[in-house]
């Protein structure tokens, strides 16, 4: 019986023939309802679908009750017609989805596929078609485990049922074989429906692996290849590093065997200039009869060049000490200003013969620096030698110094071509000279600046210049005034420090 109706007479429920509505049906005439109404003599509004009565006429014994009956009749038509229509659109609703649902299930790029609990296939979009090579209308009822290898069967059944016991996601690979005999290697996604809700299905999403699979292999070649490669080139680089460190000890045997050398030779050049010197002195002293002017002229001559010729064999002498070992320094406090009047006394005669004016200016005599003093000395020496070879007749020559932060700093200038400042640096480099195109060869051996350098290092200080060309140079020595050295001994050097 309808909801909203109530029945007070079992009989006449019975002519009424009162039944519960279909709620997913049409509603009808309602013959029965506008029969009952004539017989009540009552009017029904088909606009409103509403029972009425007319003015003149006279209510029955009992009517009153059977009018209350059709307004619940009346009411429960109402809504029955609205739950009709809420449920005509709740189906379009479900309609509509299912058919976007079934839209995307087809469009969808990846193969899905619907199996039951026991791998027959249920749906399939068209990817999974073309995968398994079976038209998707033909897929349905088939397994989904007889396109797969043999190999895999038992366990993908073994899988299943795990699937369904725990419900959870799984991921497994596997190579789909389709009814054309197409090899293909897939990755399958794989997720079981609730058992709770009715849904026993089991749902697989597809990807194929084929151009994972090709990229993976491109990479273990590329990886394959590179280890190759940089096997290659660990072994060049350890051949090359062999040849280097051959090369090296062979560039030290020689070095050392040079060394050697220009320190014999220098022992045995020292030796016959001696001689030399001894004999011209002899001569000056005129012990065998007195020289005529010329004569003394000539003398003069061969013992400047005895002199140049014994100041260069020094020097190489020097440098193949450097090159040949550890030198012993003897460092002490020495008087700054009595260790620079010394040096000067030895070249004071040739700026006199060229004509260079030389100008000391003189510090404070009570000063000293810890320093070896022939050392010291020779850095002296060698930097005004130099300054007054390059320093043309007329020209000048400075020394001063002054303490600069717990440093000694003797500073040389003179008015000589000047330093190009790319070249700086070269200069300190053994043998090597520069002279303008076309000038005479000052006569040095380029060993002086690059021993200085040296020597003041082993020391703990340095020497430096700066210098611009057409103006002149500047060479500086920078000496700790204090004990600053630990080491007694001076390493071996590379030239050019």
């Amino acid at each position: 019986m309808s909801r909203g109706v109530m029945c007070f007479d079992f009989a006449l429920c019975t002519h009424l023939h009162v039944q519960q509505p279909n709620l997913t049906g049409p509603i009808h005439g309602s013959s029965d309802l506008n029969r009952f109404s004539s017989e009540l003599q009552v009017k029904r509004d088909d606009a409103d679908a509403r029972f009425t009565r007319p003015p003149q006429s006279t209510p029955r014994d009992g009517d009153a009750e059977l009018l209350a009956a059709l307004e619940e009749l009346n009411i429960a038509e109402e809504e029955l017609r609205a739950q009709n229509e809420s449920l005509l659109d709740a189906h379009q609703t479900v309609e509509l989805e299912r058919e976007r649902y079934r839209v995307l299930f087809q469009l969808a790029p990846d193969p899905y596929v619907v199996t039951d609990q026991n791998g027959m296939i249920e749906e399939a979009n068209a990817a999974a078609a073309e995968l398994l090579g079976v038209d998707s209308a033909h897929l349905e009822g088939r397994s989904l485990i007889a396109f797969l290898d043999i190999e895999v069967r038992h366990e993908l059944r073994a899988a299943l049922a795990g699937l369904q016991a725990s419900g959870r996601f799984e991921k497994v690979n596997f190579i789909v074989r389709s009814a054309d005999d197409r090899v293909t290697p897939v990755e399958a996604t794989v997720s079981a429906g609730q058992r709770s809700s009715g849904d026993g299905s089991v749902y697989w999403l597809l990807r194929d692996r084929s151009e994972r699979i090709r990229t993976e292999d491109s990479m273990h070649a590329l990886n394959r290849s590179l280890n190759a490669r940089v096997a290659q080139r660990t072994r060049e680089l350890e051949l090359a590093l062999e040849g280097e460190q051959a090369a090296r000890k062979e560039a030290e045997a020689a070095n050392r065997i040079k060394t050697e050398l220009f320190a014999r030779l220098s022992h045995e050049f020292r030796t016959p200039l001696h001689a030399v010197s001894g004999y011209l002195e002899i001569l000056q002293q005129n012990i065998h009869g007195g020289l005529t002017h010329d004569q003394r002229r000539d003398v003069e001559r061969i013992h400047q060049a005895q002199e140049h010729l014994m100041m260069l064999v020094n020097m190489i002498l020097d440098f193949a000490k450097l090159e040949g070992g550890p030198i012993e320094l003897s460092m002490a406090e020495i008087p700054i200003e009595e260790t620079l009047r010394v040096a000067e006394t030895l070249v004071e005669p040739q700026f006199a013969k060229k004509a260079i004016a030389f100008t000391h200016h003189p510090g404070n005599a009570e000063l000293t620096v810890f320093a070896d003093r022939e050392k010291f000395q020779q850095i002296v020496l060698n930097l005004l030698a130099n300054a007054m070879r390059f320093t043309p007749a007329g020209g000048s020559v400075d020394l001063d110094w002054r303490i600069e932060n717990g440093m000694l700093v003797v500073r040389v200038h003179d008015t000589g071509p000047g330093i190009p400042e790319d070249k700086s640096e070269q200069i300190f480099e053994p043998f090597v000279q520069l002279r303008e195109p076309g000038s005479v060869p000052s006569g040095g051996t380029g060993l002086g600046l690059a021993i200085s350098r040296d020597l003041a290092r082993a020391m703990g200080g340095d020497v430096s210049v700066r210098s611009t060309v057409g103006r002149g140079s500047m060479f500086s020595i920078v000496i700790p005034l204090r004990k600053h050295v630990l080491a007694s001994t001076l390493s071996a050097l590379k030239p050019g420090g």
